[in-house]
């Protein structure tokens, strides 16, 4: 029988912390699932707020189960949407579905632990490019690493528009499409303005007065950087780097590099030249804070330490191995609730509450009710 770790109601006092014993609920009968059989209800005492014990499961409202652990299996070894589906007996509607849901336990893992992080290294960033509908729509996501142990901290979007040599009847056509798509639009110049306040929090949050950050020479990042307050770039010790060097373990964005050779190899929409690019903004970043996931909390650093431990890219940041398996702990099985996330969500809120903008997509993002929680 589930115990009730917390009341679901946002609102109620129980929400964030309950007594010790379990005298804040009262059982209230029970209801029959097709899926999952006998399913118990609750009461909480203080704000009379009814649920059940599905209420705190990853697969809350599903009429059908999914294994979690074979589609994050799937995802992060490039497989498509529709390989997933053939492989689980399910339709792509259902695997996005699943893939969103996963997404959401992503990010509040991410978030939880990020809370907990005390930096000890100088920090790398630079933007991974890539695009989504149709090539003339390219994204810049902003990547944000440690510098020793490539701990993938922050992810961000950006609208790009496309360059490059294009034919007469591309340029025309391009035109019209970049006039559609005005509105929703997302700079480097701002995403990076971001990245640059969450580096702020984690220096604050870790008790240094500097930090470095190395980038390329990208024109918008010595801008943003150019913009802040003296108080901020006191914190900040910007160095710029050549992007042009070769990509070896020497190079100072080494870290940045990795990931975006890494993202390449895993992730089928971002292989060059393929033909399982996304067609969802949204949904494409929600891949990628799984597979953020994966880097940080379940790859090993190294395949071969030369002391012979093998620890993972989080534990080398200075995350406790502990607290990374308290939060792995319930990751495929207990849903996560955005209320109770104790870190900083700010750059991930959007992927969360899907409210970046797909070009040419006329209709809104749809939120289910219970994620909003």
């Amino acid at each position: 029988m589930l115990i009730p770790p917390f009341c679901p109601h946002a609102e109620c006092e129980y929400h964030l912390s309950v007594p010790k014993n379990h005298t804040w609920y009262v059982r209230n009968g029970h209801y029959h699932s097709r899926i999952d059989g006998r399913i118990q209800r609750f009461r909480c005492k203080q704000c009379g707020h009814q649920f059940s014990s599905q209420t705190f499961s990853l697969d809350y409202g599903v009429k059908r189960h999914i294994p979690y652990r074979d589609l994050f299996s799937l995802l992060i070894s490039s497989s498509g949407i529709r390989d997933m589906g053939r492989i689980l007996k399910a339709s792509p509607n259902c695997i996005t579905n699943r893939i969103s849901r996963l997404a959401r336990q992503s990010l509040a893992l991410h978030n939880t632990l990020l809370g907990e992080l005390s930096l000890n290294e100088d920090l790398v960033a630079d933007g991974f490019e890539s695009f989504a509908v149709s090539q003339y729509f390219p994204n810049n996501i902003q990547l944000l690493a440690g510098k020793e142990s490539q701990f993938w901290v922050v992810t961000d979007y950006a609208h790009l528009r496309r360059k490059g040599r294009m034919t007469p009847y591309q340029k025309i056509r391009n035109q019209k499409l970049q006039v559609q798509f005005i509105n929703g639009r997302v700079t480097t110049y701002k995403s990076f303005e971001r990245l640059l306040h969450t580096i702020l929090t984690l220096v604050d949050q870790s008790g240094r007065t500097t930090v470095k950050l190395f980038t390329d020479r990208h024109q918008s990042y010595q801008q943003v950087i150019s913009n802040m307050t003296r108080d901020e770039r006191a914190h900040i010790e910007h160095v710029l780097c050549s992007s042009t060097l070769p990509r070896t373990v020497s190079n100072q964005l080494f870290s940045v590099n990795y990931l975006d050779r890494e993202i390449r190899k895993d992730l089928a929409e971002h292989t060059r030249e393929t033909v399982q690019f996304g067609r969802n903004v949204v949904n494409q970043m929600e891949r990628l804070a799984i597979y953020r996931t994966y880097h940080n909390y379940y790859k090993p650093f190294r395949i071969r330490d030369k002391a012979g431990q093998r620890y993972t890219h989080a534990e080398k940041a200075g995350i406790s191995r502990s607290s990374i398996q308290r939060e792995k702990k319930t990751f495929f099985t207990q849903r996560r609730f955005l209320s109770r996330i104790r870190g900083e969500i700010s750059h991930d809120l959007d992927v969360w509450l899907r409210c970046i903008t797909t070009p040419l997509k006329k209709s809104t993002e749809e939120l289910q009710s219970y994620a909003r929680v």
